[in-house]
C-alpha cells in the first residue's frame, strides 16, 4: 500500500505589532494565558509567536516557525520578518494565506472575555501591571487589532550557509534552505525619546516613548558620543547578561539621532554622509522628541537599549562624550548607566539582500 507523503513549503511572512500587548515575540508555552505558581494573572496575554501559531492551527498543518529578530516584551514592531513550513498538497493561495490569517489573527479572543467587573479580578489586572510590566507599566486590553500580517511571500529556495568556509574543508553544505534569521543582511531600530520640563503626560505617548522629565537633552553631545560607536566592536559593555550569540563583536553602520518640537511637522530635515545630522531642539517652551535610529547586521541581546541609555546619559549630561568610548572599551557592562525600557523601541525594518518582504 503505498503511503502519499504532503510535501512541506516554505513561506515568508512580515509582521507588525505592537509591543505593549504582548509578552515578546518568543512563544512561552505554558506560561501564557494562564495564572502564574506566584499568583501573576497572565489569562489573555499572548507572546506573538503564540498568536501566529493559533491562527495558523486553525488554517494549515505548519511546522519549524522562526522569526528573524525576537523582540522584548513591550518592543514594537513595525516590520518583522519569519518563516514557516506548511505542508499541502498544492501551494497556498499567497493572498489567501495572507487575509486567513489576519481573519483568525482578528478572531482570536480578547482580555474583556477572561474577565468580569468584579473587584476581585481588577485587582488581580492591577497585579499583573505592577509584577509583570514593573520597568514600564504597559497595560493594554485590546490585542485583537494590535498583531497583522504584512505580507506573505515565498522566499528563494537556497542561501548561501554562513557556517560554510570554502577554504577549511568544512563538511558543511555551501548552500542551505532559506531561513528568515540567517538570511537577514540589515536590520533598522528607532527609539523614541519624549523629554519636557514640564509635568504633563501624552497621551498618545504613554506606552510609546520614554518620557524624561528636566531640560533638553544635548543631542550634539550625543551625536559626538555616538561616533565612538560607529564601526565594528567588542560590545560587551552594551550587551545582556541573557545573551546567547556566540561574539560579542558587532557592526554599527549608522545611528541617526534627531530632535525636534514635539508635534511639530518633520521639516527641513539634512542628514549628513554619517548621518548624525538631524533637526534642532525647536522652541523652549514645546516638549522634546528625540529618535535615534541605528542600522547594523545583526545587534547583541538588548544591546540597542543599553546603547539607548548610554546616549540619553550623556543628553542629560550626566557622562561627557568621551567617556562613552571608555565604557566601550572597557567591555564590561557594569561600567555603562541602566537600560532604556522597552516600550521606546521600534524593530522599523528587516532586510534580506535582494529578497523582499
Amino acid at each position: 500500500m503505498t503511503i502519499l507523503v504532503r510535501p512541506w513549503r516554505r513561506y515568508a511572512l512580515s509582521v507588525q505589532y505592537h509591543g505593549g500587548s504582548f509578552l515578546g515575540f518568543s512563544y512561552q508555552g505554558d506560561q501564557e494565558d494562564c495564572i502564574l505558581p506566584d499568583g501573576t494573572d497572565l489569562r489573555g496575554y499572548r507572546s506573538v509567536e503564540g498568536r501566529l501559531r493559533q491562527a495558523l492551527q486553525s488554517l494549515c498543518t505548519f511546522d519549524n516557525l522562526q522569526v528573524s529578530s525576537r523582540t522584548d516584551r513591550g518592543v514594537h514592531a513595525l516590520k518583522n520578518t519569519l518563516h514557516v513550513d506548511i505542508q499541502s498538497d498544492e501551494p497556498w493561495d499567497l493572498y489567501k494565506l495572507h487575509r486567513g490569517l489576519n481573519y483568525h489573527l482578528a478572531r482570536q479572543s480578547t482580555m474583556s472575555q477572561h474577565y468580569n467587573n468584579d473587584s476581585k479580578r481588577s485587582r488581580k489586572r492591577q497585579n499583573y501591571a505592577s509584577n509583570v510590566l514593573v520597568e514600564n507599566r504597559l497595560i493594554r486590553y485590546s490585542p485583537m487589532n494590535e498583531l497583522r500580517v504584512l505580507k506573505c511571500k515565498i522566499p528563494p529556495p537556497t542561501m548561501a550557509n554562513p557556517w560554510y568556509e570554502s577554504n577549511n574543508n568544512n563538511s558543511e553544505p555551501k548552500d542551505v534552505q532559506w531561513n528568515a534569521r540567517y538570511s537577514a543582511t540589515q536590520r533598522t531600530y528607532t527609539y523614541r525619546i519624549l523629554n519636557s520640563d514640564l509635568d504633563w503626560a501624552a497621551p498618545f505617548e504613554w506606552d510609546r516613548a520614554w518620557r524624561i522629565q528636566g531640560s533638553y537633552l544635548e543631542v550634539m553631545s550625543m551625536r559626538q558620543a555616538a561616533q565612538h560607536l560607529l564601526g565594528t566592536h567588542d560590545f560587551t559593555s552594551f550587551r545582556g547578561a541573557s545573551c546567547q550569540r556566540l561574539s560579542p563583536i558587532v557592526t554599527l553602520h549608522d545611528i541617526h539621532i534627531q530632535s525636534q518640537p514635539y508635534g511639530a511637522p518633520i521639516v527641513g530635515t539634512s542628514v549628513s554622509n554619517n548621518g548624525l545630522l538631524g533637526l534642532g531642539s525647536g522652541d523652549s517652551s514645546c516638549s522634546q522628541l528625540v529618535t535615534i535610529t541605528l542600522v547594523g547586521n545583526s545587534f547583541v541581546y538588548r544591546q540597542v537599549r543599553n546603547l539607548v541609555g548610554c546616549l540619553a546619559a550623556v543628553g542629560r549630561g550626566k557622562l561627557t562624550p568621551d567617556k562613552v568610548r571608555d565604557i566601550l572599551e572597557s567591555r564590561d557592562r557594569s561600567q555603562a548607566p541602566a537600560m532604556a525600557p522597552a516600550h521606546g523601541l521600534y524593530l522599523v525594518d528587516v532586510q534580506h539582500g535582494d529578497f523582499s518582504i
